[in-house]
């Protein structure tokens, strides 16, 4: 019974340790008439919340972390956007910028 409680004592802290990491990247920041994106790798994103990278200008190089998102339901989906096609590798939330 002791082993148990301690394997879930151990386990409960490192799922908790685990879930805080926030991966940060050097991101550069992408506008033009089809929307907004972060780029990272050569790849862009597409951002759903506007509101967390409209104090930075196209082409500004930010820190950021994000999560990838299935569907968008933020500012971004109701942006307006020419008909020019964006490759993207999909929506995400932006989490933390600077």
């Amino acid at each position: 019974m002791k082993n148990i409680l301690n394997f879930l004592i151990a386990f409960i802290i490192i799922t908790s340790v685990a879930c805080q990491k926030e991966n940060k990247f050097t991101m550069t920041v992408i506008r033009d008439c089809t929307g907004t994106y972060l780029q990272h790798d050569g790849k862009d994103y597409r951002v759903c919340n506007l509101e967390k990278v409209q104090n930075f200008v196209d082409g500004a190089k930010v820190t950021a972390s994000y999560k990838r998102l299935n569907e968008c339901k933020g500012e971004g989906i109701n942006q307006i956007v020419c008909l020019m096609y964006h490759q993207h590798e999909g929506w995400v939330e932006v989490t933390t910028i600077n």
